[in-house]
């Protein structure tokens, strides 16, 4: 699903892995930047990406539970960068710290992460600047990337249209999420794009003026 295509820069968005992970594509004049990478995604981004000519750079990851890593090494091994919050690094690094959060079904790699970010850290990839906001309470490390320029924030597991991320998985904290929501997401502009992790597209506007569970401060 495409939802921004101006001048030479294409934003896409595939439901991807057993979960129907929202996977990321931004392209900037052919060079790619993927965002997640759950199981089964490798395949179907490589196609795309081959079809598109697109030489695909960065895999930024939003935090590192199974349905957002369970590809991340095979995208590193055909040589893109890895992005993520420094607090989940140790969990993608070394995924058998991950347990309960591991999925039988579907066997994960171990990944090394090439750049440890921390909160508020810029970077830049194909030539677009990118804004890390650390999220914390989905996991400790959860992050989101926002790219200002575009208009749109990759959110993880975070903030949903209409609900949040769940809190009670180990490293999850209720309180940490809904005040990192409150304090760092909705002091985004209201014409945002979000990306949250599954489901439906929404923005920062709608998220604040009709999610029942987080609401601004007055």
């Amino acid at each position: 699903m495409n939802i921004y295509n101006q001048l030479d820069i294409t934003v896409d968005v595939y439901h991807l892995g057993p979960l129907r992970t929202n996977v990321g594509l931004v392209v900037r004049q052919g060079e790619g930047i993927v965002i997640d990478a759950p199981p089964e995604s490798s395949e179907a981004i490589f196609s795309i990406a081959m079809e598109r000519k697109i030489q695909l750079k960065a895999l930024l990851i939003t935090h590192y539970h199974w349905d957002h890593i369970g590809n991340a090494s095979i995208f590193r091994e055909r040589g893109l960068e890895v992005y993520a919050y420094a607090l989940d690094v140790p969990f993608i690094e070394h995924v058998e710290r991950a347990e309960p959060l591991l999925s039988a079904d579907f066997p994960i790699e171990s990944c090394k992460v090439d750049h440890v970010l921390n909160d508020g850290a810029r970077f830049e990839v194909c030539e677009l600047s990118v804004q890390t906001l650390w999220i914390s309470g989905h996991t400790e490390g959860g992050a989101a990337y926002y790219f200002k320029d575009i208009g749109i924030c990759f959110v993880g597991d975070t903030l949903f249209s209409g609900t949040v991320g769940r809190s009670d998985f180990p490293g999850g904290n209720k309180h940490a999420l809904f005040k990192n929501i409150r304090e760092k997401l909705y002091a985004l502009s209201d014409e945002t794009q979000v990306i949250p992790g599954h489901g439906w597209l929404t923005t920062i506007g709608k998220e604040k003026n009709e999610n029942p569970y987080v609401r601004p401060r007055k």
